[in-house]
Parts: structure tokens; sequence; C-alpha cells
């Protein structure tokens, strides 16, 4: 027995001596069984986006779309946080003020200068002819502008229009002050959903298609000042809002998709003439839009009292915008 003992003893020096490195390696492994271990995923914090409202759906609430993506998009994504704040043009003016800047920004043309932005590289998706994304900004949505006739016989004695710009566009006509003594109007789509929704005299009246122009175009960029990994998880975003199904369901909205290989379906049957119009774009570079845009409507209002000066200068403006 007492010579058992001292080969058992001698065995056990020898094991310690010869294998202390597998017997490290053993103590450091991790108890717990690496099926259950969960990805933490991609995480950088809270990510916040202001959506700037300048134009509006057909229907319904951008915003409250784009919030929808965010919680689809971080279900698929672990870790991932966006936080979508819509506002208006005056109350975001009053966050900048205020020195409150998000990551990222949803944004009509006309409402950004670039040099809020930082640069982001092409995400080449197949947008429509006229459409495109600049270095600084792709777009993900659009609406336009209508014609709604309350008369059947299509009489256009007085002619009503939403904005001055719309009214130079429409080159000189007799007008109206009042929307309620128009027989026919020029306005946006919000705006002609509306009448048609809550106005006797508009429920059986027809939005009538313009033409291709349009600048209630949406874009999205990032802050100059958003740190890479935020910056990364963004465009992924805006990838992931590019994508033929959530591009697909801003039809519901009334609003149009940017891409050229997903076929937009209206949301009501009387808008199909309108959504075939505005299958090809004519807008304006965003930015320019912002620049030029308070000369545009100056010109505007002198064109709509008949000076053929200002009409010129419009047009020459309008042009340049949209080069």
């Amino acid at each position: 027995m007492k010579i058992l003992r001292i080969l058992l003893c001698f065995g056990m020096i020898c094991f310690l001596v010869f294998s202390p490195k597998a017997l490290l390696k053993g103590a450091q492994a991790s108890y717990v069984d690496p099926r259950f271990v969960r990805d933490p995923g991609k995480s950088a914090g809270t990510i916040v986006l202001y959506h700037i409202v300048r134009h509006r759906p057909y229907t319904g609430s951008l915003t409250q779309w784009l919030k929808s993506r965010a919680a689809a998009y971080e279900k698929k994504h672990k870790g991932v946080y966006i936080e979508i704040e819509g506002m208006d043009e005056a109350h975001f003016a009053e966050r900048l003020q205020g020195g409150r800047r998000p990551d990222a920004y949803s944004f009509f043309s006309g409402t950004m200068y670039p040099d809020r932005l930082k640069c982001i590289e092409n995400l080449h998706f197949p947008y429509r002819d006229g459409l495109f994304q600049t270095d600084r900004c792709v777009p993900y949505c659009y609406s336009g502008y209508t014609k709604l006739i309350r008369t059947p016989d299509g009489s256009q004695e007085r002619v009503f229009f939403a904005n001055d710009i719309l009214a130079a566009r429409a080159g000189p006509v007799r007008r109206t002050e009042t929307e309620d003594r128009a027989d026919v109007l020029y306005l946006d789509l919000r705006r002609a959903g509306d009448l048609i929704r809550y106005r006797d005299g508009f429920a059986l009246a027809s939005p009538e298609p313009l033409d291709s122009f349009t600048d209630a175009v949406c874009w999205l960029g990032i802050d100059r000042d958003t740190d890479d990994a935020k910056s990364e998880i963004l465009l992924d975003f805006f990838a992931y809002l590019l994508e033929p199904d959530p591009q697909q369901t801003l039809n519901a909205l009334g609003l149009m998709s940017v891409r050229s290989d997903v076929k937009d379906t209206p949301p009501e049957p009387a808008l199909k003439r309108v959504f075939r119009t505005y299958q090809t774009v004519e807008t304006v570079d965003p930015f320019r839009w912002n620049a030029m845009y308070d000369s545009l409507l100056e010109d505007a209002k002198k064109a709509s009292d008949d000076d053929s000066d200002a009409r010129e200068r419009f047009t020459k403006r309008l042009r340049e915008c949209c080069s």
C-alpha cells in the first residue's frame, strides 16, 4: 500500500509539472455554453434623426412611417437604436440655435445647407429618371402637385394657386384669391387630398396631373460631426429604406418610390393618372433650391402680377435649379 501511495504521488507531481498550460487554458475557459450566448450586435448608442416637415404626404404621416421603419431595422440589428423626431422648419431652426443637432436628417429640397452634412458614399440604387444622389444626401421618396376641377364642364374661369411658384410656372391665367370661389385649383397632393376628404364640392373631384416637376423630394443626410461608428450604421439604415419592400410601403401614404424597379400603386384609383405622370421626374438640386428659393419666390409673386421681366428671371432661375 505504501508503494502504491508513493507511485500515485509521483504521478500527480509529473502531471502538474508537465501540463500547466492545459490546466490554465481550462481554468480560463467560459463555463457558459456558447450556443446560449446572444450576439450583442453593433452598438453606437442612440442615433437621433430629425425629419423636417416642409411637405406632407397625400395621407398619413411620413414621420410615423420613418418610426415604423426604424423599429423594423432595430429588430434585425440588435444593439442599434434609432430615434426619429419630426418637426416643422421653425422648430428645426430653434433647435439649431439652441445647439441641438442630430446625427442625421430627413429633409425636403430647399431645407438644408450642404455644409451641414458630411460627404457620403454612393449607394448605387436604380433611381427613376430625373432623380439622383448627391455627394451629401440620397433621395428616398417624393410627392408632387395636381389640379382639382370643381365644375363638371371643367370651366377655368377662376383659378386658385396654393403658392406663387405654382402660379408662375402655370403662366398668365385669371386668378381668384380664395379656393372656395375657384373652379380649378392648383395644389400639392396633401392639400388636394384634404379637400377631397373633408370639403363639400370636392368629394367627386378627380386630381389631374400637371407635369412631372416637383420640389417635394425627401432626402437623407448625415450631420457633419457624426462619428464614424454612427455614420456606418446610418448608411446601412439609408440603404435599408431604399430596399424594394420599404419603398413599396410608401405608396400607402400617397408617396412615390425613388426606385425605377418598384411599381407604384396609388392608395386611391383617383391618383392613377398623377402617379403615372410622375414615373419620370423633373426636380431641383436640393441645395440650389435652398440658395435660390427666396429669389424665385419674389420673382414668382411679381410674375403673377404680369411682370414679364420677373417671369423671365423666374424661368431662368428655375432652369438653373433643375440643371
